[in-house]
């Protein structure tokens, strides 16, 4: 009988603990096994690839009618899989004078191509890339600009976009022709220039520009232990171009015989399924995000406007619920890839308007953020009438694998009884504010989960577990 009692009071305990961690109205996911979440476009259809070839380093061609064979380039192709062809070097920072010059020709430049030539880090990846200075060149269909540009040890960046004449431009300008025209470049960096901010000169023929980083990203830093070529890492096609006469912080390279420069990735071939605008993401049998083997993510592309067949989901099926209950979500969350220009939404949305930027019916966090400081965690809103707001600002979440606790509430009566969305990343808050008369617009919410945003751009890659979240 004492077993038997000792044996109740026990259950009696789990039950009473099970009470408490999942009140009614709630659900908890850990994952552990598939969950049979509602996916639509979510996954990538098999049959889908596309051709990677990599096939660039050291040539003994000569595109520069020197009459000196011997030359660095070839065919570089846009992918999510690193590759590059690069000198070690000395390490260096944005506390170092740094100073490259030389030749380049580009003579083919395919629609959506694009490389990198200047310093990076042996551990950077991503676009825009963390620890670098380089200029890039940016082709569409037998054209390119030029670009420069910047990146910190945090995902911070800046630089000059394409240029027309002495005008800063947009990518709407007339680029350069991808004919093999030889181009005179020289790329240099003063850490004391423009008051101590640092000050980054670039030179293309005889057009000169100069620009600072942006305040504080000097001091946040960055790390440079090679200088090189690497390709722009999200989906795309392949720009031909070379490389000569290179004078790297005042000592000139010589391409009249293999340099011996380290190659990763820069002479080979495979199918790629990583490819814009084809969705990635659901249940997998990871732990990324941390804890035991199962969670759900992957690959979310921001795509076009005009596209809106092309917005992916996958959640869970509850509801509905509207903008008179209070909403709560939490779980952990980590990135491991991240492109310019790419968002992910997450949170209570409508399975029947799921498009739009951000779409009616929505409550929730947007991962997004300008380039220049990364991705932004941040609350975001649309009721049924599509009348929308998202907050500027919130912590950052980073593409570097880090795993992070996170929070979500919608307060109705908070605000005055207008509402309030409150997100926190680890403990750090964000909070929007809803206006007069957005409550009163309705909402019908009957998903839970990610969701695509629908203004074009590149990708995100983000992984979720142990989520808790209002569904009834």
């Amino acid at each position: 009988m004492a077993g038997k009692s000792a044996l109740k009071r026990a259950l009696v305990v789990v039950l009473v603990a099970h009470a408490c961690a999942t009140h009614a109205g709630e659900r908890f996911r850990d994952f552990s096994s598939d969950p049979g979440w509602e996916g639509i476009n979510n996954r990538i259809d098999p049959s889908i690839t596309h051709l990677v070839r990599q096939d660039f380093g050291y040539s003994r061609s000569d595109h520069f009618g020197n009459g000196a064979p011997g030359e660095i380039g070839g065919k570089v192709t846009r992918s999510l899989v690193p590759a590059r062809y690069a000198k070690r070097i000395e390490p260096k920072t944005l506390n170092d004078p740094l100073s490259a010059s030389g030749k380049f020709c580009v003579p083919e430049a395919e629609s959506g191509s694009a490389l990198n030539f200047g310093w990076f880090h042996s551990s950077s990846t991503g676009w825009r890339t963390p620890n670098s200075l380089v200029f890039r060149l940016d082709g569409n269909g037998g054209r390119y600009w030029v670009f420069f540009e910047y990146g910190t040890q945090n995902y911070r960046t800046g630089g000059m976009g394409c240029f027309e004449g002495d005008r800063y431009q947009t990518t709407t300008t007339p680029p350069e022709r991808a004919d093999g025209t030889v181009h005179s470049w020289s790329l240099d960096y003063n850490p004391d220039g423009a008051g101590g901010m640092g000050e980054i000169r670039f030179q293309l023929d005889d057009r000169k520009y100069e620009v600072a980083p942006a305040p504080g990203d000097k001091e946040d830093g960055a790390a440079f232990d090679r200088f090189g070529i690497f390709n722009m890492e999200t989906s795309g096609d392949v720009m031909t171009a070379y490389f000569d006469d290179l004078v790297l912080d005042g000592k000139r390279e010589d391409f009249s015989e293999d340099p011996g420069w380290e190659g990763i990735g820069n002479r080979t071939t495979f199918m790629d399924r990583a490819i814009r605008p084809h969705h990635d993401f659901g249940f997998s049998n990871t732990s990324i995000a941390g804890g035991a083997v199962g969670e759900i993510g992957g690959l979310v592309w921001r795509i076009e406007a005009k596209s809106p067949e092309q917005t992916g989901s996958y959640a869970d099926i509850l509801g509905p619920l509207d903008l008179k209950s209070e909403l709560k979500a939490e779980g952990r969350i980590a990135m491991t890839k991240a492109g310019a220009d790419s968002a992910v939404l997450l949170g209570w949305f409508n399975a029947e308007t799921r498009a739009g930027s951000p779409p009616p019916n929505l409550v929730g966090v947007m991962i997004e953020g300008p380039s220049r400081v990364g991705h932004y965690f941040r609350p975001v809103f649309s009721n049924s009438r599509g009348d929308s707001a998202c907050e500027e600002e919130g912590p950052l979440l980073r593409p570097d694998t880090t795993t992070h606790s996170w929070t979500l509430h919608y307060d109705p009566g908070a605000n005055g009884g207008l509402g309030r969305i409150m997100a926190t990343l680890d403990g750090v808050k964000s909070a929007l504010d809803l206006k007069p008369g957005a409550k009163e617009g309705g909402a019908e919410l009957n998903r839970f989960g990610l969701l695509s945003f629908l203004q074009g751009g590149h990708h995100v890659e983000v992984y979720l577990d142990d989520l808790r979240y209002t569904a009834e």
